[in-house]
């Protein structure tokens, strides 16, 4: 039997725990501050529920580990910084931005990207927590350890946003659901739509960014990518290196769920194509 170590051990964990079990797969969430020795992490394949943690004796074990898959992507993806640098060697569309390194750089920021700043901090921050809002006169409400600590966009006029989940095997082989159509209030997710057949020129444009940006890494597993709905296409907003929310749908409305997925890439195992036959609301 196959094994997975899940670092991590909360919803996501136990979803791709319950997808192991068809496919023979041993799959143990483990929290971040379970003893090394009670973890059978040294035959197991490595694969990860959050993109950042805390130093632990389990992490460092993991983090040395041969079998971590998608070790050296982590980091890349969890700092927005490193994210948007991604993007821009790519080419890829995504709001126009820059590192917002002293509070004197605010004219210059507003002259460039425009009367309304989205500063998003560089690491952490989720459900719109990390971020604000802000205009020429608002300045004053960012606090003082922000500088340095975060990027700014330019706000966007969007008319909506959504998410393509992907995954990519060992062999470079791709594979992609349907575009979700994605509801937030405050910041936080409530619903997420997906069709059966979704906008074939969004649909086109959004796989392309998403396998090249998956090739460049190298990476291997699902990962999800929300988008901008604009009138000149789609611009990324930003990655998700795993299983992600906004594809919690597809345990019951695809032919295969993002969860299996995930552990038949980081496990080398054939991956088909997920077929939808009936719109899904989450």
């Amino acid at each position: 039997m196959k094994q997975v170590c899940v670092l991590g051990n909360g919803q996501l964990g136990r979803m791709l725990r319950q997808a192991g079990e068809p496919l023979g797969i041993a799959v143990w969430p483990v929290g971040l501050d379970a003893e090394p020795a009670a973890v059978p992490f040294q035959q197991s394949v490595i694969t990860a529920e959050i993109e950042r943690w805390p130093e632990t004796a389990l992490t460092r074990e993991l983090a040395r580990h041969p079998a971590f898959v998608n070790r050296d992507v982590f980091p890349i993806i969890a700092d927005r910084l490193t994210q948007k640098q991604l993007f821009d060697k790519l080419h890829l569309p995504t709001a126009p931005w820059q590192l917002l390194a002293e509070r004197s750089e605010w004219p210059a920021v507003f002259d460039r990207l425009g009367e309304l700043a989205i500063v998003k901090r560089r690491t952490g921050g989720y459900d719109g927590r990390g971020q604000w809002r802000l205009r020429a006169d608002e300045t004053e409400q960012l606090p003082a350890e922000c500088y340095g600590e975060c990027i700014v966009e330019q706000g966007i006029n969007f008319s909506g946003e959504v998410s393509l989940v992907g995954a990519r095997g060992f062999d470079g082989s791709t594979v992609f659901y349907p575009l979700t159509h994605n509801l937030h209030q405050d910041g936080i997710l409530r619903t997420s739509v997906a069709f059966p057949q979704a906008n074939a020129q969004q649909q086109a444009q959004a796989e392309e960014m998403l396998s090249a940006i998956m090739q460049e890494l190298g990476y291997v597993g699902v990962m999800a990518m929300e988008c901008f709905v604009t009138p000149q296409g789609l611009l990324i907003n930003e990655l998700a290196p795993r299983v992600h929310n906004s594809g919690h749908w597809t345990q019951n409305g695809a032919s295969i769920s993002q969860f299996e997925l995930h552990l038949r890439a980081i496990t080398d195992l054939p991956l088909p194509q997920p077929v939808v036959n009936n719109p899904s609301v989450m």
